[in-house]
Parts: C-alpha cells; structure tokens; sequence
C-alpha cells in the first residue's frame, strides 16, 4: 500500500509537467507534520501547550512554554516513513531557561528550537513498464525563538525562520531502450512563521488551595486549564525555483491557523514531587489557506489575520466548510506513563479523516521510583529526565493510512 506521501509526490510530478514544481515541492514539505503526537491528534497544535521537541511546527510560540520547565529536549524520527520509493525524516532540538531566579521571582522563560526535515521520492512513469521518471529530495531548515511570561495567566509569542530547498531530477524514458536526463530543477527560499498562545490555568486562580488529603503525606488536586493559541505560518516573498535557464517566482502555502484546548485532570502530591494521575485534553484548530485565488498559477494575493475563519461556525460548532478545516484531537494521560490520541480532520477538500496514537514515557516511572530511594543522585536524574516514545497512524482506515513513530529525550526543571 503507497503512503500519503507517495500519493502526493505523484500529484507534484504532475504540476512539474505545468512547471509549477518549485510551489508543489515546498507544499509538500510544508504540510507534513513532523510531530508525531500532533498527527495522531488530528494535526492539531496550534493551541495545546506541550513538551514535544516540534511542536513549534505549528505555532512557534510554544517555545516560550517549553522554557517554562524545559531545558533541553530533542527529538528523532528513526524511521518516519519509509518505503522503497518514498521516505521522510525529521529531528528537532529545543533548548529553554526559566530565569525566575535570575529576576528575583518573575516567571519569564525563552527559548530556541530547531528543525530538520527532508525528504526524498523517486516517480514511475505510470505505463506497464514502471520506469522511474524521476527523483525528487526537498528539504527545510527551520530556526525558532519564543519568550513567555508567567504572571497569574501564561502568555508566550514567538516567530520561526524557515530555509527551504528543493530538488527534482527528470528521467525521459519515451521507449523502453531509451533513457536521457534533463537538467534539474532546483527551488529555494525562505519564509517566516509567528505565533501567540495563552494559558490560562482556571482552578489556580479561583481556588489557589484546592485540594484534598488521601492519606498520609499524599494529598488530590484536581485542575482545569484553558488555552488559546494563533499561528500565522510561510509568510514569504516566495519560492524561486529555475529550469535550463528559466527562473520564476511561486507563493508558498501561507495559512492561519486558531485554536483553543481545554485541560482537566487529577493531580497527586506525593513525598517529593507531583505525579498527574491522569489528564485529559480536548484541543480544536480551525485551519485556512489564505490565498484569495488558486496557488498553483503562479504569484497571488493573500488574505489577512484569521482569513475565512469563523470563531463560531469553525471552533464552537466545529463545523468545517469549503474554505477552512477543522481539526479535533483527544488526549488521555495515565500516571504520566500511557497516552491514547484520537483525533480527526475535515473540510476544504478533505472528507472526515480519522487519527490515532498512543505514547509512553518515563516520567511517572520515574517519579514513582524516586519516592522509594534515598540516593541523590538517583533522585536528581529520575526527578529531571523522561524519555519518551510515539506511535500514530494518520487517515487511519483509509487507502492512504501512514504510520509515524517518534522518540524525544527531554531534560527539565534545572535552575542555576
């Protein structure tokens, strides 16, 4: 079965024959989400503040939340997709600091992220023979920065700097004894991604001492948290891309993209730490291209701020439409150990597509086994280190269905 990728790097091999491939190849590119919790939750994560190495993908302002208990975290996608005619890879590196001490009690963080991503195909020709008809290898490099500030409410903003490139070499097999090459057709350019997100945690402000004793020295408390979050991502002068010669100019997929997401769950004060014993999240996107005329014809004119999105046909209703997709997610947490994602998608094209994955870390492990021991050392690495791995499969039950995994390694709560 060919993955979503293959399917579509045999779209862009068509638009090369319009000569348009420099827009098709950043498309593609731009699209493919490096996060694998995010596609098992309906590519969402515009809104929902996490830990994940790539979540600034979606909106960069994460990175003021990462540098809220964050210090380094770093992600490898081992084996992301692979088959014998198509493959994507990606890694990603965050690095943030909470300088609370340093300001004397003022909650304010940053941090900086990077990413990698890259892909490679190699296309048939379609006819019986199944001749390749070419190979294609587009990549990106993406630099981001974000500040976030704690005070009552957390409020991050942050921007990203993308370097995009790409490359397709042709084949011409007009018989099947014949072969020649045509020259590459190479692409490059750059664009800029900016974001806000706002979290608001609802039963720290109203009830700052909620919780309920369970037994000696253990103690419930349960939260509820709110956020907001808005990306505006590939603002670019565009992609320029030349062939024999010839050099044009083509938009890159400029969208914006708002979401919400809502937090609840249990919290167990333990001996030395805090252990979620579970969680649950709700997060909703709405997502629209905002170019006002069809991107493939070459150079056009965009929309502004939130586009064709409607607060409340697209996020409260959640009801998608021709213009814009609305996109859900669920997320259930146990003891900091398991979670489960189900998420889905739907509308500008795309009819209801499902997704779903699940995750283990080692922070609750971790927490757990450092209330029993008595080493310091032990303690201080169990008590600042979770590996994590991710499995989802996207457009599950469908001909398209594609499975990503993803390892992070993260280490927080250091001050100095």
């Amino acid at each position: 079965m060919k993955s979503i990728l293959t399917i579509l790097l045999f779209f862009i091999v068509f638009i090369c024959a319009s000569n348009v491939f420099a827009q098709a190849g950043a498309l593609l590119e731009l699209k493919v989400c490096p996060s694998v919790k995010q596609n098992s939750l309906g590519m969402t994560g515009t809104s929902l503040p996490g830990e994940d190495p790539s979540a600034f993908y979606y909106n960069p302002a994460q990175l003021g939340y990462i540098g809220q208990n964050n210090n380094i975290s770093f992600q490898f996608n081992p084996s992301y997709l692979n088959e014998d005619d198509a493959s994507y890879k990606s890694t990603s590196f965050n690095i943030g600091y909470n300088f609370n001490k340093l300001l004397k009690g003022l909650n304010l963080s940053a941090g900086f992220g990077y990413m990698h991503s890259k892909s490679d195909a190699t296309f048939f020709d379609g006819s019986i023979y199944l001749y390749p008809s070419g190979f294609e290898t587009d990549k990106f490099d993406a630099y981001g920065i974000g500040i976030g500030i704690d005070y009552f409410v957390q409020l991050n903003i942050g921007l990203t700097y993308k370097k995009i490139t790409g490359d397709y070499t042709p084949y011409i097999r007009a018989i099947p004894w014949f072969t020649g090459d045509n020259s590459k057709i190479s692409s490059s350019g750059s664009a800029m991604d900016y974001g806000m997100l706002l979290n608001v945690p609802v039963t720290k402000l109203l009830y700052p001492k909620l919780q309920f004793p369970i037994w000696e020295n253990y103690s419930a408390s349960p939260y509820f948290n709110f956020s907001i979050g808005y990306a505006l991502l590939n603002v670019s002068n565009g992609l320029s891309s030349s062939y024999a010669g010839n050099n044009m100019t083509f938009d890159l997929p400029r969208s914006a993209r708002l979401g919400y997401t809502l937090s609840m769950g249990l919290k167990i004060g333990m001996k030395n730490c805090i252990l979620k014993a579970f969680g649950y999240d709700f997060t909703a996107d709405a997502d629209d291209d905002l170019a006002e005329s069809n991107i493939f014809i070459g150079r056009t004119n965009f929309q502004s701020f939130l586009g064709d999105i409607s607060i409340g046909r697209h996020l409260l209703e959640l009801k998608s439409d021709g213009s814009v997709i609305v996109h859900k997610g669920h997320n259930f947490d146990l003891l900091e150990t398991v979670s489960f994602q189900l998420g889905s998608f739907d509308g500008d094209g795309y009819s209801t597509e499902s997704c779903n994955g699940f995750g283990i870390q080692s922070k609750g492990i971790f927490k757990i086994i450092s209330g029993f021991t008595n080493n310091n050392l032990l303690n201080f690495v169990l008590s600042h280190m979770d590996i994590q791995y991710f499995s989802s499969t996207l457009y599950a039950g469908s001909y398209f269905e594609t499975k990503f995994e993803g390892i992070n390694i993260i280490w927080y709560g250091m001050t100095f």
